[in-house]
């Protein structure tokens, strides 16, 4: 479900670059002293996006400085100095990870299964802390993961209600990311797309695993016999979704009141989504042509 929400590297400039990592670098680093070490191994693009959307909206103080960490030991990288205003998003980042490793349980093969339960025991304490800080956003997730959970026992056919449970969700993490009202209202609508566009990516990206598997995956189920599966079409109808779906997703990012960090911003929002989606494809062909 994690890791489409990233930039565009080759049309960022260095400096854009390293400030992006010293968000990534200060989130990690938040995850860790407020929600252990092992929560730091959950962190992925997507909340790092977040998290600078928090800092660009909030306009929050974010110096930066270069620090050691465990996956840098030997050499600086420049990090946030005081993450303070990430605090939010290292708690929502919490809260659902431990969820997603929670409804991976239900539905993965024996070896899966086993990985996400020990995923669970790791990640719970990281949860507990954070349900404390925010229980009404904890509540909210549950209930759509929940609701996610029946869709896939249901063998849901329809893309759109199948993603409705992660557009949710995402839409009440985005909106919490700021106080003021109308900000609030355009970060729902904001999160509700990129978590269409999440959801939608990741199921395109896991099309043959799923259909070998026989897992769910409402892309199939509409357009492909048990035995064969129908990729041109598929992916055709997924361009279709997910070019309406960032087209939308545009229109709501440009309403936004953004204060820093427009730049790095700009580059995810226009390229590095549409660039993560045509990774997949290509990824596909590639694999095709072997």
């Amino acid at each position: 479900m994690f890791g489409y929400v990233k930039p565009f590297k080759p049309h960022m400039r260095i400096c854009e670059f390293e400030t992006y990592k010293a968000v990534y670098c200060g989130l990690c680093k938040i995850l860790g002293k407020s929600y252990g070490l092992m929560a730091r191994m959950t962190l992925s693009y997507d909340f790092a996006f977040l998290g600078l959307m928090a800092l660009a909206i909030n306009e929050s103080e974010a110096e930066l400085e270069p620090q050691r960490c465990i996956a840098h030991p030997f050499r600086k990288t420049p990090c946030l100095k005081s993450p303070d205003g990430l605090d939010y998003t290292a708690a929502a980042a919490s809260i659902l990870i431990y969820n997603k490793f929670k409804d991976d349980a239900t539905d993965k093969h024996f070896l899966g299964k086993i990985g996400s339960l020990f995923m669970i025991r790791i990640t719970k304490n990281a949860y507990k802390k954070a349900e404390k800080k925010y229980p009404q956003l904890a509540e909210y997730i549950a209930e759509q993961m929940k609701q996610q959970e029946k869709l896939e026992k249901e063998n849901c056919k329809s893309i759109d209600r199948a993603s409705e449970p992660s557009s949710n969700i995402l839409s009440e993490i985005a909106s919490g990311l700021s106080k003021d009202e109308e900000q609030k209202r355009i970060l729902r609508r904001f999160g509700y797309l990129l978590g269409r566009y999440i959801y939608i990516a990741d199921a395109f990206d896991d099309l043959e695993k799923d259909f070998h598997s026989r897992g769910f995956n409402p892309l199939i189920l509409g357009d492909s016999t048990v035995n064969e599966l129908d990729l041109p079409l598929i992916q055709k109808k997924t361009e279709d979704s997910v070019n309406f779906t960032l087209g939308a997703l545009a229109d709501a990012y440009v309403q936004l009141d953004i204060k820093k960090y427009k730049p790095i911003l700009d580059n995810i929002v226009y390229l590095g989504l549409k660039n993560s989606f045509y990774d997949i494809i290509k990824k596909k062909e590639e694999k095709q042509e072997k």
